[in-house]
């Protein structure tokens, strides 16, 4: 951290300063294309042989797995399956941790003509048993936790007939085995073990499975109730259509470093931060726990990491927290002005000047992706003083997951971005009030999904003629870039009849230091016709003890200042008329979305 002018001019290097082209286009060895899933694990075995794919530690000791050794993980496992009658479609739960094994078993399911059902791992036991028989799953893989909160409920899940537990210590060399027993659990390498003894014997089943690229290969469900959430069918061509848009649009390749932070049964992590890189080469390393994010940030040294806006949004407040508990702030602020200045005279010191703020993250991060919610806009910049390139793409499960995203060396505030390849996008405009032509965003191409499973009612009401509706509110500008206003459902209709998009004043809300966590809703007033425009706030409690408010009173009187100037820069029938306190953060998914159902 710089402390002071001279160490400012100190720092003083004067080096070429090369802007990037702007332009939608990278090298053309991008166009390159994957047909399916197993075409994607051979052509990377191939191409990026030996080198370590996945890194990761377990009880302190390190390990890593190569390209060829996923591929071969992935065939005894894919054989074992097959011969264990779990074949055409049958379908395979995995539930845990991130894992070389979590991903193996995803690959050997689909690869072996069946389909994958990834689960969340914080569900509740009831939560899974409903999940298993709802699609109706033959084989569960899990981690030891998930086996302790199974196994007293067997008899809730009946049809399953295998059950494999992956390790928490170890990895290495899988011997041949006998075959496992149904009904029972039984460590993970028991099944590749089996594996090996078919390879062995000369079993060529599994090279001979013919990939169906329009046959669903994969269930995941939507956050909800177990009654309420859908289960999205994807196909080979879904998920192989998002993997090329993802590579085509993001500059990732075999020279970087990617730390995986987010849940893997989501599809954005499976998609974006597991399969692309696959693709191109990139080495992951995993995250074994969310205590352990700026340790393994530091032990890694990532170049790239993908994240949500609540991860980035942490990040910030830290790094300036940290900052101001030093009395760094404002030299923190003033190198920051300077940095930007010089930046525009052609003169790049960020790295040397941000030197501390870089170790934090190792020291090598270049690049960070955010997707799964709204980002602040201004967060782009900030991250881009300290020489982070911050993007961010939209998408939707139903989409396997990517719709869009703002190439690295083409950004525009507030967008998420160019469609991927091949996709279409179309505003069905429904209000054009605020001088914005803005609807709903609907979709078509080769990544939209199936459907949903055993919905075919549902799957009408999403897709029509084609054109999956996403159920999210934007508009694009004449470049095509795509920019979300929120959620369709959230949507509140004033009685004046003007809309009013939640999403878009919560933005403006995060920018008041003292707000941890907002939700912005409508309340029906008293009189019970009109609707304030109410916001609900968890205060940054440790922000506001360290600057001298010690009580809600104090949060509370601070808050309605701010709240009141942040009123002058909006339109009036977008001001915030109420606010409310909570003593407890929002619930959340396991990907750090507030789930606004259970908001109160």
């Amino acid at each position: 951290m710089v402390k002071s002018f001279s160490d400012l001019i100190s720092f003083f290097n004067i080096k070429e300063y090369i802007n990037q082209l702007m332009g939608r286009c990278y090298p053309p060895e991008r166009d390159r294309k994957i047909a399916d899933l197993r075409e994607l694990v051979y052509v990377s075995a191939k191409t990026h042989g030996d080198r370590p794919y996945l890194r990761f530690r377990r009880d302190g000791e390190d390990f890593s797995l190569s390209f060829v050794g996923l591929q071969k993980m992935m065939e005894r496992l894919g054989t074992a399956f097959l011969n264990l009658g779990i074949r055409d479609g049958a379908k395979v739960a995995v539930i845990g941790e991130t894992s070389p094994e979590w991903i193996a078993t995803y690959l050997a399911t689909v690869n072996s003509g069946n389909v994958i059902v990834p689960l969340d791992r914080e569900l509740t036991p009831d939560e899974i048993c409903n999940f298993i028989n709802r699609a109706d799953v033959r084989c569960v893989i899990c981690s030891p936790t998930i086996k302790s909160a199974l196994e007293p409920r067997m008899d809730k899940i009946p049809n399953v007939r295998y059950f494999g537990v992956i390790p928490e210590v170890g990895f290495g060399e899988y011997l041949p085995c006998d075959k496992p027993p149904e009904r029972r659990f039984v460590p993970f390498r028991d099944f590749v073990g089996y594996g090996c003894s078919l390879l062995e014997a000369g079993d060529t089943s599994f090279k001979e499975v013919k990939i169906e690229r329009d046959a669903m290969c994969a269930i995941l469900f939507t956050s909800g109730t177990t009654g309420t959430s859908k289960g999205v069918m994807l196909s080979h061509r879904n998920i192989a259509t998002a993997i090329n848009g993802s590579w085509r649009m993001i500059d990732v390749g075999p020279e970087d470093v990617l730390l995986s932070v987010l849940p893997i049964h989501h599809t954005y992590e499976m998609t974006c931060g597991i399969l692309t890189p696959m693709l191109v080469g990139c080495t992951v390393c995993i995250n074994d726990s969310l205590k352990n994010v700026t340790k393994n940030m530091q032990y890694y040294k990532p170049t790239i990491l993908i994240l949500v806006p609540l991860f980035v949004n942490t990040i910030y407040k830290r790094i300036i927290d940290t900052a101001r508990k030093k009395g760094a702030d404002k030299m923190l602020e003033v190198a920051t002005k300077v940095s930007d200045t010089l930046r525009v005279a052609g003169v790049d010191l960020r790295r040397k000047l941000f030197a501390e703020i870089m170790e934090t993250f190792g020291g090598r991060l270049e690049k960070i992706v955010c997707g799964g919610a709204p980002l602040n806009p201004e967060m782009i910049g900030h991250f881009e003083s300290f020489g982070i390139n911050l993007t961010q793409g939209y998408g939707i499960t139903e989409c396997a997951p990517l719709i869009s995203v703002c190439p690295f060396n083409w950004k525009k505030d507030r967008s998420v971005g160019l469609p991927i390849p091949g996709l279409e996008v179309v505003i069905d405009v429904e209000d054009t009030s605020g001088g914005l032509p803005i609807g709903e965003i609907l979709v078509r191409g080769d990544n939209v999904m199936l459907g949903y499973y055993n919905a075919p009612e549902l799957t009408k009401e999403a897709i029509v003629d084609g054109w999956f509706r996403t159920g999210d509110y934007g508009y694009m500008d004449a470049d095509g870039f795509l920019y979300i206003t929120g959620r369709k459902k959230n949507v509140i209709v004033l009685e004046n009849g003007k809309n009013v998009y939640p999403e878009e004043i919560e933005e403006h809300l995060e920018k008041i230091r003292l707000v941890g966590e907002c939700v912005v809703v409508g309340r029906r007033a008293e009189d019970g016709e009109s609707i304030h425009i109410t916001a609900l706030i968890y205060p940054d409690f440790d922000y506001a003890k360290s600057v001298g408010l010690e009580d809600k009173a104090s949060i509370e009187a601070r808050l309605k200042d701010e709240i009141t100037a942040l009123n002058k820069t909006l339109p009036s029938f977008r001001q915030i008329r109420k606010f409310e306190l909570r003593d407890e953060p929002f619930p959340k998914t396991t990907s750090r979305k507030i789930i606004r159902h259970m908001v109160s």
